[in-house]
């Protein structure tokens, strides 16, 4: 080994990026081919690293590896995947001997490798800014930027791009990138106050709404766009000179765009005829009723003041006359019977057609206007329709469902004092924090002379005598060490240092820990103890708990009754209540074993691993910061029962659609026997209730792959569930959505093969009135009592 490998390999082993990224600057060109050499050698395989040895690596393989594309392509490396908040000081120190062009190249090479917001990303991006390098033209760039700027304060957004080196660049590209933009309250705001004093001129961001508008995309791609462009709130004169932008919208935009251009057209008053017909034909052949019966209302309008005939309209009635909302259908009709003779026989034709097509005697008023004669009653009585059949399609067949994929195992412990003197508490994620605390432990126990030359006692956590707050429980372990070291009690090992990433603790190792302190006359530190009872799964291998049922010690016996399932407290009580809270519901957590402090999922599962539900509970907030697709997955892999809170977030990201992240998870719960079905139905239903843009189609979308991929009873389960919670009672109004969720249940039910009535389709079934939500009704009701 050359004494360069040598140094840089001890300073990544102690996890010091600031010394390797000196190190390999210092270097000449045969001490870096040699860093370079040896650096793929020290790749982790299995195992779980710390996130600073990973970004000490990272800095290595920047400052030593020879061309651009090579260290863009070391840093992508799947094995040195870290998720962000690194320092860019040391990636700068590490290739400042590197000529302009070569580190200019390396930001763009970077740069056109970024996927998705993290630690490359970042990055990336602070490279393109320390180089003055012209992005390249990269969506996932784009959205990565917009990321980095959301991540400073509400009230420092602004600042943030005002100050932002890249914002000329990427500001334009905002508009022209897919997807869903990464967003958080005060975006928007942020950027329309950029407007305020010049540095970004308004018809910037009023034209790249429009802009991106008219690219297409869906709904959630572009709501961000459509709340920015409100919040601009465009003057007359500035709409005026963007009409045929906004004409363009009304088509095919999805449905709030397309409200959202024909609202600020209708500021300008009247249109010209040309452009009148166009906004009409435009709304008569859109899918939403509100959109159709606006084109209904001008276009009546229109014939109110225009003599010529109303053939160049008759396709766009004809769509209407088949609307799926009853009200819009009859809106139509009235229309057509109010207008019938300014139709020649030829544009009446399509017109006469969809009349006739029409449910029931809706069309027959129309066909009467139309024809000159009444059109003979056909078919049963209205109040007796014939049901319909369901649509034929493909077989169900679906995938054999598939688990949450194994945690990663625990790192083997860093036994290095200087990295133990280097580490900063106050920094260090909680893995971090027990890797610390896991290394102290054992190095007291075998150095610790090394130990007390590399650590100054009094900030490990708080002076002896002094006790932690009731319940926090991760600060309570580090004063407990602290305590034992005082009184010479500290053990050789923890026990509750977790054997998986995750933050569980494997039963065959706790007992194995308990059965080396007993052979040692070690006593069990409590707190200590109380974790590692935290971090055991729900069920533990019978081999397992006899040998802990042989342990003779009270810390073995608190095991022993755990694992025997004996001696297990009551669960943590949540709650979630709906009613009356304007920005989402009210969940409460009591009888929790500890108090967090703030602590995110991924924090709180590693204490709690087995009480996903408590934990869902303590992160359901505002609807406005639920928690994230991350955490979700996160909360589908661990362990324990899930209720309510697991269900209100999992139907949160259902609405976001197939793709929105919630399906996996899903299919994870449902594997386990763990999906909380009847619950998901139920936050679902208080979701759509509650609007706030929590898409019904999505969801149903989102079921729909869950369903296929194996997930097809726990499905129906759900959407039983939330048909008895969504559909109107007595009096209450019925949408189009009511009557697509229905439609949809009656696909869930085939797949399930269910069989039971449900109160609440029952009821709209047996209507006398026929609406499509009644037959939709009839025929699932009828496939659920065969």
């Amino acid at each position: 080994m050359t004494e360069a490998w040598a140094a840089v390999r001890s300073a990544i082993d102690a996890e010091d990026a600031a010394a390797v990224a000196a190190l390999v600057a210092g270097l000449g060109r045969d001490g870096r081919h040699e860093v370079a050499r040896e650096l793929p050698g020290r790749l982790p395989v299995v195992v779980v690293r710390p996130w600073r040895w990973l970004v000490a690596m990272r800095v290595a393989g920047c400052g030593a590896i020879g061309g651009a594309a090579a260290v863009a392509s070391w840093l992508c490396r799947r094995e040195l995947r870290v998720w962000g908040g690194e320092e860019i000081a040391p990636f700068l120190l590490a290739i400042s001997s590197r000529p302009p062009e070569w580190r200019a190249d390396l930001a763009l090479r970077l740069a056109r490798r970024v996927r998705e917001p993290g630690a490359n990303a970042e990055l990336a991006l602070g490279l393109l800014r320390a180089t003055g390098a012209e992005p390249p033209a990269h969506d996932p760039l784009v959205h990565a930027w917009f990321a980095s700027v959301l991540d400073a304060p509400a009230g420092r957004m602004a600042a943030a791009l005002r100050a932002d080196p890249l914002l000329d660049a990427m500001l334009p590209r905002l508009f022209e990138a897919g997807g869903v933009l990464p967003a958080r309250p005060g975006a928007p705001e942020a950027l329309v106050s950029l407007t305020l004093d010049g540095r970004v001129p308004r018809a910037t961001l009023l034209d790249g709404c429009l802009s991106r508008f008219l690219r297409r995309g869906s709904a959630a791609e572009l709501r961000f766009f459509a709340g920015l462009h409100e919040l601009l709130a465009p003057a007359a004169d500035e709409v005026a000179a963007r009409r045929r932008a906004y004409l363009a919208l009304l088509p095919s935009a999805p449905g709030p765009v397309a409200d959202l251009a024909l609202r600020h057209l209708r500021r300008l008053g009247a249109l010209p005829p040309g452009e009148a017909r166009e906004a009409v034909d435009a709304l008569l052949h859109r899918a939403e009723g509100r959109l159709i019966s606006a084109g209904l209302g001008r276009l009546d309008r229109l014939a109110a003041q225009d003599a010529d005939v109303l053939d160049a309209f008759a396709t766009g009635l004809s769509v209407a006359l088949g609307a799926g909302a009853g009200e819009t259908r009859h809106r139509a009709a009235r229309l057509v019977v109010r207008h019938a003779a300014r139709f020649t026989p030829a544009g009446a034709e399509p017109v006469l057609e969809a009349a006739r097509l029409m449910p029931g005697d809706e069309g027959a008023e129309a066909v009467a206007a139309l024809t000159g004669t009444p059109l003979p009653q056909a078919g049963p009585p209205e109040s007796e329709p014939p049901e319909s059949e369901p649509p034929e399609s493909e077989p169900f067949v679906p995938l054999p469902l598939r688990g949450a994929p194994a945690p990663e195992r625990w790192a083997p412990p860093t036994l290095a004092a200087g990295w133990l003197g280097r580490a900063r508490l106050a920094e260090l994620d909680w893995r971090g924090a027990e890797r610390w605390l896991d290394a102290f432990v054992r190095l007291a126990a075998t150095d610790r002379a090394g130990l007390k030359g590399a650590l100054a006692m009094p900030g490990l956590a708080r002076e002896p005598g002094v006790p932690p707050p009731d319940g926090a429980l991760p600060e309570a372990r580090f004063a407990e060490v602290h305590r034992a070291l005082a009184a010479d009690a500290l053990p050789p090992y923890l026990l509750a240092t977790p054997t998986h990433a995750d933050g569980r603790l494997d039963p065959g190792e706790l007992v194995s820990r308990l059965e080396g302190y007993e052979r040692g006359g070690v006593e069990a530190l409590p707190v200590d103890l109380r974790q590692a009872l935290l971090r055991l799964p729900r069920e533990a291998p019978g081999d397992v708990a006899e040998r802990a049922a042989r342990l003779e010690g009270p810390a073995g016996r608190a095991v022993a009754g755990r694992l025997a399932g004996t001696d297990r407290p009551a669960e943590p009580c949540v709650t979630v209540r709906w009613e009356g809270h304007a920005t989402g519901p009210r969940v409460s957590v009591t009888g929790l074993p500890f108090e967090p402090a703030g602590q995110g999922c991924d924090a709180l599962l590693g204490v709690m691993p087995a009480h996903r539900e408590a934990v869902a509970g303590r992160l359901v907030g505002d609807l406005a910061a639920m928690p994230s697709p991350d955490d979700l997955r996160a909360l589908a892999a661990a362990d324990g029962p899930a209720g309510d809170a697991v269900a209100l977030i999992l139907a949160h990201h259902l609405c976001a659609g197939a793709r929105g992240g919630a399906v996996a998870p899903m299919l994870w719960l449902a594997a386990s026997g763990d999906l909380p079905g009847e619950a998901v139905g139920r936050q679902l239903a208080a979701l759509f209730r509650h609007g706030a843009g929590h898409s019904p189609s999505g969801a149903m979308a989102a079921l729909r792959s869950a369903a296929r991929q194996g997930a097809h009873l726990m499905v129906w389960e759900a959407v039983a569930a939330l048909l008895g919670a969504a559909l109107p009672g007595p009096g209450e109004r019925a949408t189009g959505t009511h009557t697509r969720l229905v439609a949809f249940a009656a696909e869930a039910a085939g797949w399930a093969d269910a069989r039971g009535a449900i109160p609440a389709v029952a009821r709209l079934a047996a209507g006398q009135r026929v609406t499509g939500l009644v037959r939709e009704c009839r025929r699932l009701h009828a496939l659920l009592t065969a």
